[in-house]
């Protein structure tokens, strides 16, 4: 058994190790969009919260206004629960598997001629297939980011009709939101937000990793072999 420090000099378990925090970091985008989409639904389908315009109606039944919602456009919540989904869950497990195998094959007595060669076409592909992967979570991340600075300010430009709401966090706090059930809109927003962008750390570490491992290997113009 190999020392702790030993195990994380190894590439294939750096890379293992950044693959499971972003399937972990994932969780935190996906569950919370998910959450919100399930509640700010109606008859027809699920709704979009990120980049709602939000207009204070005057009730004649009741003293206090509710909110009236212009949804944001669909695509926006899709997009993102597709990308944390396909490249931040279902991807890394996926990679993250074969790379431990590509580690315990390594880690084997085996001839010079069996050993994992990645100085070869396919890895430099599945490098740059994963730069693009840190560009699609980037867009992702920033999408879920502005969509939130879009609700909480149209909420914030109307709270002088309500004396309750001094901030958008406190807009989930009053039932004022017509037939939808926002009482957790802010904190499943604001763990979105967070979730995203941790996982766009992750994966421009990756990224990053993939990259040194190719200057390694001279296979960038700029890089030299160290073999």
């Amino acid at each position: 058994m190999k020392p702790i420090l030993e195990l994380l000099k190894d590439f294939y378990i750096q890379r293992g190790i950044l693959y499971a925090m972003i399937t972990f970091f994932s969780f935190f985008v996906i569950v919370p969009l998910g959450d919100l989409r399930i509640r700010f639904k109606d008859d027809h389908c699920s709704r979009c919260i990120l980049y709602s315009d939000i207009e204070y109606v005057d009730s004649n039944t009741s003293v206090t206004p509710y909110f009236h919602i212009s949804f944001g456009e669909q695509e926006v919540c899709e997009y993102s629960i597709a990308v944390s989904s396909v490249f931040c869950l279902i991807y890394p497990i996926i990679v993250g598997i074969v790379y431990f195998f590509m580690y315990r094959k390594d880690s084997k007595e085996v001839s010079p001629e069996q050993k994992l060669d990645l100085s070869h076409f396919l890895f430099l592909v599945h490098i740059v297939a994963e730069l693009l992967v840190v560009v699609l979570v980037l867009v992702s991340a920033g999408m879920i980011s502005a969509g939130f600075d879009h609700l909480c300010r149209s909420i914030s430009d109307g709270k002088g009709l309500l004396t309750n709401i001094s901030s958008c966090s406190d807009a989930q706090d009053i039932d004022i939101w017509e037939k939808y059930d926002g009482s957790n809109f802010y904190e499943a927003l604001a763990v979105a937000t967070a979730g995203s962008w941790f996982v766009f750390v992750s994966w421009l570490l990756q990224g990053l990793l993939g990259v040194w491992k190719l200057w390694r290997l001279g296979m960038l113009p700029i890089g030299f072999s160290t073999d």
